[in-house]
């Protein structure tokens, strides 16, 4: 009987390769996509999956995920990222799709040393007892500097066909892909947008200002310009037609529609918006001023706003003048 191994599938190189080497021994892998909002390459995840023929499963990120933004057990790297926690939290998800399977353990694309913060020796044993996989985490790319797994010392795994690489370079990553000959070799691409800078105070802004923030509230940080009107309630603003539908879908799939107000200008077109949280009248039109700052084209002297709530059901026409309102105050996070 053929043993089962998951592997973590990314949509990068490393997690492709992890899994083409085991599968190289003889091992059946089933893939593991994690969907998270401030990581969008499912796509690409189930592309390289494809390409290896392996079966690949996807699931996404529950609300308890939101818990390692308020309070990392491990804190932050240089943004708003608990990459320790975040990659525990994904082992735990691979771990139990191992056990729903009968897998025998779990495949990471982790390379020794490539990331500072999330990926030095001492890191990558934690995040496995953190996952309660304990020595039950393979990490094909640099396994001979690490030490061996319960599936090495039983002679499951070949260890002598594992390798050591260790760093940030790509060029011994291609070299495997042209040896295990991988049908795609996905390009280097922008990672977790939770790493980013200038991404950190709208994680930050959410954590100290909504104690029931879950999913929903992380994909929306990844959409149009946010701003903090007061301490009650926030506006976000689409930047193109995209980001309108994509504020109009995150409308409809609101879990707290009491608290969600859709903003769409009536006689001009221009962006349109979410307040989310208790919106004051004052609130609501200190926003519309906001609005109107991102409007360049010729208007009427009556600028019309459709304002409306999912539940209890809200519509109101809000008509404003179309001229400039000065808020210093308020700056996008």
């Amino acid at each position: 009987m053929t043993t089962i191994a998951v592997a973590l599938i990314s949509g990068g190189l490393d997690s492709l390769l992890a899994a083409r080497i085991v599968q190289s021994q003889g091992f059946e892998v089933v893939g593991l996509h994690v969907r998270l909002p401030v990581y969008p390459h499912t796509a690409r995840a189930f592309r390289g999956a494809a390409a290896l023929g392996i079966p690949m499963a996807a699931r996404t990120i529950r609300d308890d995920y939101f818990q390692l933004l308020r309070a990392p057990t491990h804190g932050f790297g240089r943004g708003a990222n608990p990459c320790l926690d975040c990659r525990a939290y994904m082992l735990r998800m691979a771990k139990e799709l191992m056990e729903e399977i009968g897998a025998a353990f779990v495949i990471s694309g982790e390379v020794l040393g490539q990331r500072s913060f999330s990926q030095r020796r001492r890191d990558l044993l934690i995040v496995a007892h953190m996952a309660g996989l304990q020595d039950r985490v393979l990490r094909p790319l640099s396994a001979k500097r690490l030490p061996p797994t319960v599936m090495e010392r039983q002679g499951l795994v070949d260890r002598s066909k594992l390798y050591d690489l260790a760093g940030r370079s790509r060029r011994p990553l291609r070299a495997l892909a042209r040896m295990y000959e991988l049908r795609f070799v996905p390009e280097a691409a922008g990672g977790c947008v939770l790493t980013e800078k200038l991404f950190a105070p709208r994680v930050l802004d959410l954590v100290d200002h909504e104690l029931s923030a879950g999913v929903w509230d992380l994909r929306l940080l990844t959409v149009g310009r946010h701003f903090r009107i007061n301490q009650e309630a926030k506006l976000v603003l689409g930047r193109n037609a995209g980001e309108n539908d994509a504020l109009r879908r995150l409308f409809e799939l609101s879990p707290r529609k009491e608290q969600v107000l859709c903003v769409v200008p009536h006689n001009f077109r221009g962006p349109e918006g979410l307040f989310v949280g208790i919106v004051s009248d004052d609130a609501l039109m200190r926003g519309l001023a906001l609005l109107r700052r991102y409007i360049t084209k010729d208007l009427p002297d009556r600028l019309q706003f459709q304002v409306f709530r999912q539940h209890p059901p809200f519509r109101r026409l809000v008509t404003t003048t179309k001229e400039l309102t000065a808020l210093p105050e308020i700056l996008a996070l």
